[in-house]
C-alpha cells in the first residue's frame, strides 16, 4: 500500500530535514513490478540547502509481503 507501507521523503539539507512525499501508483511493468511516482514536492519549509538526499522507506513486511526497490530517481528545478 503506498504511502502506508512504501514511503518516500526528500530532503534539501543533505538529510537533516525530510518532507514525506505522496506516491502515487502509474501501474505495472511486466505485469509483476509496480511503477510509483511522486511530483511537485513543496520543500519550501525546510532549511535552505542544494544538498539533495532521498530516503524511501519499507514497512509491514513478512514472509509473504516483500517490497523490493528497483530505482529511484530524483529530479528539482
Amino acid at each position: 500500500v503506498l504511502n502506508t507501507n512504501l514511503k518516500a521523503y526528500v530532503s534539501r539539507d543533505n538529510g537533516t530535514t525530510y518532507t514525506q512525499a505522496t506516491l502515487t501508483g502509474k501501474g505495472s511493468y511486466s505485469g509483476t513490478t509496480e511503477i510509483a511516482t511522486a511530483h511537485d514536492l513543496d520543500i519550501s519549509g525546510q532549511p535552505a540547502g542544494t544538498s539533495m538526499r532521498w530516503k524511501v522507506e519499507t514497512l509491514v513486511q513478512s514472509a509473504v509481503l516483500v517490497t523490493r526497490i528497483n530505482g529511484v530517481s530524483l529530479g528539482w528545478s
